[in-house]
């Protein structure tokens, strides 16, 4: 049982992009809807430029580093094999659209420093660094059972994506990161995502004014992300979703999911590698 709530789960919608979750709220024997806030979902198609040529791409499943395996999220996955599967889907879809060579920053069981992150998209020549995580965001404490034996965290209040950055360092390149960011965040819009509008980031992220689910980091300087502020090559970091919300979970798990965001993702680079 869940503490104060139960949570009544079932697919919405149709053909697999368009698929949701539905959430139903249950207190004192009375079921409340919950608003949907996910709309479907749309494979973009980009276009490229002649003599955009083959691009290097280094994607970042983040976390997996030693003893760091990242959040936990409501069906309590951890947030490292995420990514990993997500880096996974993203790199094949990059490399398929013919037009990108993609890296992984790690591959295997083993953990992988950060630090021998960005030493490797130096040496290999990547022109862009793409480091993928999930969120937990609002955190009240209530916790709720996915399945029979297992309790995890859960938190309705914040789903959506954000994309962050950082304006550390040498104007150019900031510059450089503040556009990837700008254009992976309008793409991902664009293909159907919904952005987060980073209410509880509190003082830790100042928002863009213009691209909604843009932030630029705003840690302390010796807190400062460092796949963020370290790379020599443009530099941003997704949080692709809440990892406590069950609906924002859920379709991140889709493939169909993954398909669109790999084609929002293509189409930024594009926007940035291609001007």
């Amino acid at each position: 049982m869940i503490s104060r709530r139960s949570l009544l789960f079932g697919l919405a919608g149709a053909g697999a992009a368009a698929a949701t979750t539905a959430v139903a709220l249950r207190r004192g024997g009375r079921v409340t809807r919950l608003p949907d806030p996910f709309g479907p979902l749309a494979a973009l198609t980009p276009w490229f430029p002649a003599g955009f040529g083959v691009r290097r791409v280094f994607v970042d499943p983040g976390h997996g580093a030693a003893g760091n395996p990242g959040n936990s999220s409501c069906f309590c996955r951890e947030e490292q094999d995420f990514t990993m599967a997500a880096g996974r889907a993203l790199a094949a879809a990059l490399r398929a659209m013919g037009a990108f060579e993609v890296r992984l920053s790690r591959e295997g069981p083993g953990p992988v420093e950060y630090r021998a992150r960005v030493e490797d998209a130096e040496a290999w020549g990547a022109e862009v660094f793409l480091s993928l995580h999930s969120d937990v965001r609002g955190q009240t404490g209530e916790r709720w059972n996915p399945e029979p034996g297992r309790e995890c965290v859960v938190n309705l209040a914040a789903p959506g994506y954000s994309v962050l950055w950082s304006d550390e360092g040498e104007p150019k390149l900031a510059d450089a990161r503040h556009a990837l960011a700008r254009a992976v965040a309008r793409r991902m819009r664009e293909a159907g995502f919904s952005a987060y509008a980073g209410v509880e980031y509190g003082d830790l992220y100042s928002v863009d004014p213009e691209q909604p689910g843009v932030f630029v980091d705003r840690h302390t300087p010796e807190r400062r992300i460092f796949v963020l502020r370290r790379p020599k090559m443009p530099s941003v970091l997704v949080e692709t979703h809440h990892a406590l919300d069950p609906r924002d979970a859920r379709r991140w798990d889709e493939p169909a999911t993954l398909v669109s965001f790999a084609s929002a993702v293509g189409a930024a680079l594009v926007d940035v590698l291609g001007s």
